[in-house]
């Protein structure tokens, strides 16, 4: 025993007397501890580069899902272009990690917000020989918009050509009416209702052809009618009277058919030019109505017509063929009168007159005053513009709203007659060829060349697209309005740009609407100018400047049709420049046709102009513009 522990010593003193030896043992110990720490480093170094990977790729399927999104909650479109972004930015086995699906969801407290997570692992290299064979990577994810507070105006084109086929993008049709319904939609679903977390979200409403209804949306106080008896004059007609019975002494002529002579003798008129018809036309010819010219109060002039001979004789008005046809025209002369007495009779006096308009503005169901038979009428809401210059053409500068020009004015407050607006009444308006007239041009105006669209809709929060505007919960849904939009009437983008700007003005007539948002932030204004056609404007039709054919106000009464259209343009360029110095952002989408130099100009910039040729492209312009509103974001 005690050799055993003297040999024991001894080796002991030889090993701490030779220092080779202690290296070696030392150097023997570390290897384990100092190849775990290379091959920690090593493992958690790639593992870092995995999991840097694995997170781009869940932000880029997160962006991807929630720009896919055209309802409040993913769908399996949704979902797959999710899927599609997250793999080409981490494919499978990236880094030898194993397979895995990512979880892509909607929020389910947040419904338009999305989720993205991915679990997966990586295996180790030199950590194995320690018993660690993988490490565990976990990454998550969401994307939503961050929108602030966002007013928005969606300014419509609802003309007659909106009733129109188109495809709708997926070898069907549709009619452009129901495109824009349908895009009017998505974007809703894209944007959203906003909430007091993300900022507040505001839609209006502006359908327009050549006239807006926004009449009962303004103060009394803004309109001629607003006041007990106000009127307004009209190109109309009203009843009046002349003493049949008696006149000044008679005069007599005689006219060939189809001259534009009377004579004094029969003998004369066979002898000049003229056209030969038929008996039943001479008959028919011979025996017209009278025609009435003058006014009352004071005269009127009646000429008679009687046929007086076909083919030379004044007895027999039959036979075959065309032969001559002469008539007996007698002239007289008769007071006239707006009141009737015994013997006399009532004709329709064709002019413009002031009618009373207070209790038709009240919106009161009144009985029409160019009729008598009791006709009613009630004010649907479109109104005439106030008074304004007929000096702008094509050369007017687009910088400034010229002096005058009241119905270009965003933020006009009226404080006269010449500057309220005025109730637009195509039920008493009447074209005529002249002034005075006893016989109009055509009956009275309506249908497209007087189309009042459905009523503007100021700016309101909407909770969801059967929910109804915040500003009136006894209105219509989101849905049910944009339903309603119906199409008719002729294109005058002025009208729809004027007042697409004016009722988004935090300093105009609706101020009180368009004040600071709740939480003291910032207002994003926007207009989305949509519309299937170019410019129209006819001097014969009845818009909200009246009937330029018979008014002038917007160019002298003989003004062609083309040259309306380019003063029309230009007044549009002023609408457009001003609502943009008012702040306002302007997205303009041509549907259905091309564009042109007018209506790119008045975007905010050409990145702000689309066009869409079908349904199914229409749609992605509307959402495209959401999201670029929204400003898309990553969340987490």
């Amino acid at each position: 025993m005690g050799k055993q522990i003297k040999r024991a010593m001894t080796f002991l003193g030889r090993l701490r007397r030779n220092q080779a030896g202690n290296t070696l043992a030392m150097v023997a110990a570390a290897v384990i501890p100092l190849a775990a720490l290379i091959g920690g480093g090593v493992d958690m170094s790639r593992a870092y580069m995995a999991k840097a990977r694995l997170q781009q790729a869940c932000d880029a399927g997160a962006l991807a899902g929630r720009r896919s999104m055209t309802t409040s909650a993913m769908t399996d479109t949704d979902i797959g272009e999710a899927r599609k972004f997250f793999n080409f930015n981490f494919p499978q086995n990236t880094f030898q990690t194993d397979s895995f699906t990512p979880n892509i969801r909607s929020d389910p407290s947040l419904t338009t917000t999305v989720l993205v997570s991915a679990d997966t692992r990586i295996p180790t290299t030199i950590m194995r020989i320690l018993g660690f064979q993988y490490l565990n990577l976990s990454v998550s994810c969401s994307s939503k918009f961050d929108i602030g507070n966002t007013d928005v105006m969606l300014v419509l084109d609802t003309t007659g050509s909106m009733s129109s086929n188109i495809s709708d993008g997926n070898n069907g049709t549709t009619t452009r009416i129901a495109a824009l319904r349908q895009a009017v939609r998505a974007f809703y679903d894209t944007l959203g209702p906003g909430n007091t977390n993300t900022g507040r979200v505001r839609y209006g409403f502006m359908p327009y052809a050549s006239n807006v209804n926004v009449g009962y949306l303004l103060p009394k106080t803004a309109l001629v009618g607003g006041n007990s008896g106000d009127t307004w004059t009209y190109n109309t007609r009203r009843k009046a009277y002349y003493q049949d019975t008696s006149s000044t002494a008679a005069t007599t002529c005689y006219r060939r058919y189809n001259s534009n002579s009377c004579y004094t003798n029969s003998s004369s008129a066979a002898n000049n030019s003229g056209t030969n018809i038929s008996a039943s036309d001479c008959t028919s010819w011979g025996s017209s109505s009278p025609a009435l010219s003058g006014s009352a109060p004071g005269t009127i002039t009646k000429i008679t017509y009687s046929t007086y001979s076909w083919n030379g004789s004044t007895s027999n008005f039959s036979g075959n063929g065309s032969r001559s046809c002469i008539r007996k025209e007698v002239t007289t002369t008769h007071t006239a009168s707006l009141t009737s007495g015994s013997g006399w009779s009532a004709f329709w006096q064709y002019q413009a007159f002031a009618q009373p308009v207070s209790a038709y503005v009240a919106g009161t169901e009144i009985t029409n005053p160019a009729y008598d038979d009791g006709t009613k009428s009630t004010w649907a809401g479109c109104i005439e513009e106030p008074d304004t210059i007929s000096t702008i053409d094509s050369s007017t500068s687009s910088s400034s709203v010229p002096a005058g020009a009241n119905d270009l004015n965003i933020d006009l407050i009226p404080d006269s007659n010449a500057t309220r607006w005025r109730p637009f009444w195509p039920d008493v308006s009447w074209h005529r060829y002249s002034t005075p007239a006893t016989v109009p041009a055509w009956t009275t105006w309506g249908g497209d060349q007087a189309a009042c669209p459905t009523a503007a809709r100021p700016l309101a929060e909407y909770a969801s697209r059967d929910a109804a505007p915040s500003n009136d919960p006894s209105a219509s849904s989101f849905n049910t309005y944009v339903n309603s939009l119906e199409p008719w009437g002729f294109t005058n983008h002025t009208t729809g740009m004027i007042w697409g700007a004016r009722m988004m003005s935090p300093n105009g007539i609706f101020a009180a609407n368009n004040g600071a948002a709740p939480n003291g932030f910032t207002i994003s204004r926007h207009v989305i100018f949509m519309t299937d056609g170019a410019m129209t404007a006819s001097e014969g039709n009845y818009d909200g400047w009246g009937i330029n054919k018979l008014d002038g106000r917007l160019a002298p009464t003989g003004t062609s049709t083309s040259d309306l259209v380019t003063i029309q343009n230009k007044r549009f360029s002023i609408a457009c420049e001003a609502a943009k110095r008012k702040g306002i952002t302007i997205w303009v989408i041509v549907f259905a046709s091309a564009s042109n130099t007018t209506l790119d100009s008045c975007a905010s910039s050409s990145d702000h102009v689309a066009v869409s040729t079908n349904a199914a492209a229409l749609t992605t312009q509307f959402t495209t513009i959401a999201q670029n509103i929204g400003g898309l974001r990553l969340s987490q």
